[in-house]
């Protein structure tokens, strides 16, 4: 037993020694980031305007009467729904007219000298947006008036057989 004290008190001897008053652990200098010039920006960078899209224009100049004859014959075209459409149709001179992002609703006449070269087409400029479209062409001038309707959600044709 005096084995045992003898060897715990060289132990705790030992530790007070080694823990001598002055010989606390010291803490180091915080690191710091070295100072490269760049500082953050305080207010968001302005986000540019988008140009307004011009006014949609045909992909040429429609005639809506015929340059020859008495034109007896005249033709209403009209596409109806929300949104905008891209269209085409036969105008007076029986040219195929490209109009880009018409908005809705949408409406011409024109006078023709018959009904041979009647057509419109349209189809939504937003494929993803599936609305009602529809369409309408009226023909007159020459007997009974032909009206023809065609709905659909996606793209519209409408002509006489």
């Amino acid at each position: 037993m005096a084995l045992v004290l003898v060897v715990c008190g060289c132990l705790c001897a030992g530790g007070f020694l080694l823990d001598r008053p002055g010989s606390e652990p010291i803490a180091e200098e915080p690191w710091v980031v070295p100072d490269d010039g760049w500082t953050a920006p305080t207010t968001r960078a302005p986000i540019p305007e988008r140009p307004s899209p011009a006014p949609p224009t045909p992909s040429k100049q429609p005639v809506t009467r015929p340059t020859s004859g008495p034109a007896p014959v005249t033709v209403v075209y009209e596409v109806t729904g929300s949104g905008e459409a891209d269209i085409a149709y036969f105008d007076a001179e029986s040219d195929l007219i490209h109009i880009d992002s018409a908005k809705l609703p949408w409406r011409t006449t024109i006078r023709t000298n018959g009904a041979s070269r009647v057509r419109l087409e349209a189809d939504w400029v937003d494929m993803e947006y599936h609305g009602l479209l529809e369409s309408t062409v009226t023909i007159s001038g020459t007997g009974t008036p032909v009206v023809l309707k065609e709905r659909s959600y996606g793209s519209i044709w409408c002509a006489p057989e």
